[in-house]
């Protein structure tokens, strides 16, 4: 499910209308294809550990995110070692955050930035985001409350660095530009306010505007926002189960807004993203309804609500371009705003949890307990299906896959599969 950040481990699922005309469809079922199934039997390379040893973390490397830039040769690991307090003298748990980027041909470190310094703040909280050119943005947060954006080449210099005076997410935009959306949390009243700032590839502050609510997300050309007060409880604040949602564009003006009712909760339910945004800037979001169950809220590109569909309370929810997957038990169903489009069944062997995935490239990829796919986003037939003949596990590594490569971490080391014609 969607995480609005690690700070928050509530998620949003998709929300609800009661009493709302669901879509019902007559649409075709996919057609298998005769796609062979492509043994990869080694990696082209693997990397050597990925371990740093600046400091004694006793923990193992942990992958925020791994990007691959093709145009540049390079792929982009940015990883967190967990350090824990008895073993420094930091008065606090840690982390030792680093960016390395390695030559995709070879799998040779080519740089990589630590954020700390032995005598400096330490790190308590990251996130990064990378563009299509390789531009790489990170988010730190440091132990003195220093709070900073920073932005590198390709080459591993810093082109702007930035710092801001709240707790922050990173978006990119569809027009190139980089949205820094900040809040200081809920006032006395629970009501909350956010600062958000666009800027561009540059560091040059293209426009800025102070709202009410939070941001959920961002993304393509559409910001999503929760403009509900919220309820504390015991000493923490809890977001409401069925928010005011508003919808903004890239002026940051308000398209529309949407009070869901009292027996909404957006909070918890099923698997996969709660909350996407489409590549046409329409909506997709899912909740529950008291006596009613899982339902999909599909809001256009205008903002407006314009349906609600039911789903299974154990469905995974998928985008990737225009359209949305969704996956329970064996079947995977491909939809767009206007319904749906096809389906296709799987008798593979799934894992304890088989989830669906959108690939850097915005494809889908499904990995069962031996086999994967990658998938056409507007059909669901088969790009490659693939196997891991020497070792099924490594399906179970973090991975990411564009242009025909699977890059898989696991045990300290990033390798590179090309073996998918």
């Amino acid at each position: 499910m969607h995480t609005l950040s690690e700070r928050n481990t509530k998620t949003w699922a998709a929300l609800i209308l009661s009493g709302m005309l669901l879509f019902s469809m007559n649409t075709p079922s996919y057609a298998a294809t005769t796609t062979s199934t492509e043994a990869l039997t080694k990696p082209s390379w693997t990397s050597s550990s990925l371990m740093l040893s600046e400091v004694n973390a006793q923990e193992d490397v942990r992958i925020k995110d791994i990007h691959a830039v093709p145009s540049k040769n390079l792929v982009y690991v940015h990883s967190y070692q967990p350090v824990t307090k008895i073993n420094s003298k930091t008065t606090l748990d840690w982390n030792l955050d680093s960016l390395q980027a390695l030559d995709a041909t070879t799998g040779k470190l080519k740089w990589n930035v630590i954020f700390h310094e032995k005598s400096g703040p330490y790190t308590t909280y990251s996130n990064s985001l990378y563009a299509d050119n390789g531009t790489a943005y990170v988010y730190m947060e440091y132990s003195d409350g220093t709070k900073k954006v920073y932005s590198y080449n390709t080459s591993g210099k810093t082109n702007w660095v930035k710092t801001v005076n709240a707790p922050s997410d990173l978006y990119l935009m569809n027009n190139g530009t980089i949205m820094i959306a900040s809040s200081t949390g809920p006032l006395s009243n629970g009501s909350v306010r956010s600062s958000i700032s666009l800027y561009d590839a540059k560091g040059k502050l293209i426009s800025a505007k102070t709202i009410n609510g939070a941001v959920l997300k961002a993304g393509h050309d559409r910001i999503v926002v929760d403009a509900s007060k919220q309820t504390k409880v015991g000493n923490y604040w809890q977001q409401a189960a069925n928010p005011k949602v508003e919808i903004y564009d890239l002026t940051l003006n308000r398209l529309s807004f949407y009070q869901f009712p009292a027996n909404a909760n957006t909070l918890g339910d099923g698997g996969g993203e709660s909350l996407a945004i489409l590549e046409d800037g329409s909506v997709i979001m899912r909740a529950n309804f008291d006596n009613t169950g899982n339902k999909l809220m599909g809001f256009g590109s205008d903002g407006k609500l314009a349906w609600g569909r039911s789903i299974a309370g154990n469905a995974f929810v998928q985008t990737a371009g225009n359209g949305y997957t969704v996956f329970t038990g064996q079947k995977l169903e491909l939809y767009t705003m206007k319904g749906k489009v096809t389906e296709r069944m799987f008798k593979d062997k799934q894992d304890v949890l088989t989830v669906v995935d959108q690939t850097q490239d915005g494809k889908y990829k499904i990995d069962f307990a031996n086999t994967g796919y990658i998938l056409d986003p507007t059909t669901l037939e088969s790009i490659h299906e693939y196997t891991f003949t020497s070792s099924p596990e490594e399906m179970k590594g973090y991975s990411t896959y564009t242009d025909d490569i699977i890059y898989i971490f696991k045990d300290e080391s990033l390798s590179k599969y090309d073996g998918l014609s």
